[in-house]
């Protein structure tokens, strides 16, 4: 029903005074036409009547009068119903018989429900959302999001109807902002309170990065519900395999135990576990027996065996360099001009070595050679000393070399380094171009050699401002191993100079080329893992990823694409991960519907591509909701009574009847809307001043006047 009602001027005024105005509309009127005496009647009085209402019509826009449009609309109250989609509401177990039961109790609600009110169903698991079919699909229970959604509609509704097991596996516990709402809630219960008999994983307590040579610690948190006085066995599996096993009694019929399990790491890598709780007879439910989760294993050390064939300063300020490093692990050894060894014999190992230094070389006989000549596999850093050129020309055929000396010389140079390749282009060379020029000069043998054609030329000799062909520092990277040459000795100056940049290049450089060389050709410098092998529903996709650059250094400049690709419809999402500090790199790429996924994942530092790697990850139905499916009726007690509803436990709505009776609540909603009109705004006032004026200057020019 609409009613229009006449609100007055604005601004506000007296109605005496607007009506003294139309009566000076009018006398102005006739007083401009009163002197025509010689005019017929109606044409003298048709002239002051369309003057005058010229007059009025624009006197009245000038008050600004409005009217009010008031709407009344007549709804019926509202009730909405909330229905619980969760999978432990399908669950059966003592006289409730699953999704049959449920159905069952919400026709008996809806049957109460009479045209008097206006009914809303919701359906809701994690989130809220319209509807009513229910699938009862919804991997969590989140109670809470039911307060809030009731909240946001409270001023809309007279009451809620919520149906639920009162069981919520996610967000928090509804009962304390349900003291907030200002319209009831009335629960409705769905399930059973009968107890069954369980054993269940609650949780696990253990560290995802482990390193080797270390024992790591698994707290495995153990309940049960029925099973007084009988015994189970926990399993305690590495890659597959049973490697310990623990038996607990339970003394009650409900009880809790923390069984520990320990692990020796002797290699480095991801390693899969997995706990595991044989079944019981009578048990309700064996989904919740099982966990896996993985675990990774870092190297700590890097084992690097130092072998000086020659007494030099270069010998020293290289092994220093090493033993900066917390991370390496330096085994010296030196071969005496007698034929004696000091040091640590590295014939004596018991495993190969990480990374062969070698300062000089040694004779052709020596036992040493042999051994070198067994790591087959181990990486050679070979440094040039003053005794060693007669022997590398005896050496040309060494695997362990990346250049031979085709015409040997005695003869020495004074040199200065000459960089190959443009700075950032090479993984050795990521630092600023500099003035080598400036630097303390090095010595080399003026020979002739002939780099190996797998090997790259990163710095060349400059002999007085003049370039040559002598190679002076050279890489190779093939087949299993890296080598690095090193042909020039003196490089204690740059240690010890009081030049920083000099010095620093030092440090950097060869930190470098022994962590790079260290590294093995096919090394991944990215590695992704998702942080468990298998998820659930309900669970954040946590992938983490480590990356280093070709030097083996912790990456921390670096883009890292993520593509996450389903193995069911190839659908595909792409994503970035973010740095978390130390070459490592994080994403949550939030919950994923079950399946099987690829990840797949490209690092790039500006043009340059520094790695790639795939790793597989499965999503699994979630068993939250089969951990506790007991039917919490004390919880949907507490909702209820601190809304002001009730706990329905007989499934009769006259007790809400009751409650908007009492309050007159259940009586149609009247609603009043009113909308301002103001006649300014409508143009028809000013095409009838148009017309008015119009018509008087026709009779005007009728009658001669202008």
């Amino acid at each position: 029903m609409t009613t229009v009602l006449f609100q007055g001027l604005n601004p506000i005024m007296p109605d005496l005074v607007w009506v003294a105005a139309l009566l000076l509309c009018i006398a102005v009127a006739w007083w401009s036409y009163s002197y025509l005496e010689s005019v017929t009647p109606w044409k003298k009085w048709s002239l002051i009547g369309l003057r005058a209402a010229t007059f009025t019509i624009l006197t009245l826009l000038l008050l600004n009068p409005f009217f009010v449009d008031q709407t009344v609309e007549r709804t019926d109250p509202r009730i909405n119903i909330y229905l619980d989609n969760s999978q432990s509401v399908t669950v059966e177990r003592g006289e409730y018989d699953g999704m049959n039961s449920y159905n069952e109790i919400l026709d008996q609600i809806t049957s109460q429900l009479d045209g008097r009110f206006d009914t809303r169903f919701f359906l809701f698991d994690a989130t809220v959302r319209e509807g009513r079919e229910m699938s009862a699909e919804g991997a969590v229970t989140n109670l809470q999001s039911v307060v809030d959604h009731q909240l946001e509609q409270q001023q809309n509704i007279v009451a809620s109807l919520l149906l639920s097991d009162g069981i919520y596996t996610q967000g928090r516990n509804p009962i304390f902002s349900a003291q907030n709402l200002s319209t009831p809630l009335f629960t409705v219960p769905v399930g059973d309170t009968t107890k069954v008999q369980d054993v269940l994983i609650a949780d696990i307590e253990y560290s995802s990065v482990s390193y080797t040579n270390t024992e790591q610690q698994f707290r495995v948190q153990v309940q049960q519900e029925g099973f007084e006085n009988e015994t189970a066995t926990v399993q305690f599996l590495k890659e597959g395999e049973i490697v310990d096993s623990e038996e607990i009694q339970f003394p009650e019929s409900e009880s809790s135990h923390t069984v520990l399990f320990t692990d020796r790491h002797d290699e480095d890598g991801f390693f899969d576990y997995q706990i595991n709780i044989p079944g019981l007879d009578g048990e309700f439910t064996l989904q919740n027996n099982r966990e896996q989760f993985t675990v990774e294993v870092l190297d700590e050390k890097t084992r690097i065996v130092s072998l000086a064939f020659e007494i030099h300063p270069d010998v020293g300020s290289v092994r220093r360099l090493i033993a900066t490093d917390s991370q390496n692990e330096l085994i010296s050894a030196t071969r005496l001009a007698g034929g004696s060894i000091t040091g640590e014999d590295p014939t004596e190992l018991d495993s190969s070595p990480d990374l062969i230094i070698l300062h000089g070389l040694p004779n052709v006989n020596d036992p040493l050679l042999q051994w070198v000549e067994e790591q087959s596999d181990v990486p050679v850093v070979y440094f040039l000393l003053p005794s060693s050129q007669q022997r590398h020309a005896q050496l040309n055929n060494a695997g362990f070399l990346t250049h031979s000396v085709t015409n040997a010389r005695q003869s020495l140079l004074d040199i200065h380094l000459k960089q190959e390749y443009d700075p950032y282009s090479h993984p050795l060379l990521e630092f600023p171009a500099q003035d080598y020029r400036r630097f303390p000069t090095l010595k080399t043998f003026r020979s002739e050699f002939r780099v190996s054609p797998l090997a790259e030329t990163l710095f060349s000799a400059e002999f007085q401002r003049e370039e040559t062909d002598i190679p002076i520092i050279m890489t190779e990277s093939t087949g299993s191993r890296r080598l690095s040459g090193i042909n020039a000795f003196g490089w204690h100056r740059f240690e010890t100079t009081a030049n920083e940049t000099v010095s620093d290049f030092f440090k950097q450089f060869f930190t470098d080329i022994l962590s790079w060389t260290a590294t093995s050709p096919d090394h991944r410098n990215l590695s992704i893992n998702p942080v468990k092998e298998s998820f659930t529903e309900t669970e954040e996709i946590e992938i983490r990823a480590e990356l280093v650059n070709e030097r083996q250094e912790p990456e921390t400049d670096a883009t890292i694409e993520l593509q996450i690709r389903s193995v069911q419809n190839s659908e595909t999402r792409s994503f970035l991960m973010r740095h978390t500090g130390g070459g490592n790199y994080r994403l949550s790429a939030g919950n994923l519907p079950e399946g099987s996924y690829i990840i797949e994942g490209v690092a790039e530092k500006g043009d340059r591509q520094i790695g790639e790697d795939q790793a597989r990850f499965d999503v699994s139905q979630s068993m939250i909701e089969f951990v506790n499916t007991r039917r919490d009726d004390n919880l949907l007690r507490q909702l209820s009574i601190r809304s002001g509803g009730e706990f329905l436990a007989d499934y009769s709505l006259d007790p809400m009847f009751d409650y908007l009776s009492e309050n007159d609540l259940d009586q149609p909603v009247e609603t009043i809307s009113e909308e301002t009109r103001y006649l300014s705004n409508h143009p028809i006032w000013f095409i009838f001043v148009i017309l008015f004026l119009t018509g008087e200057w026709i009779l005007r020019r009728t009658i001669s006047l202008p």
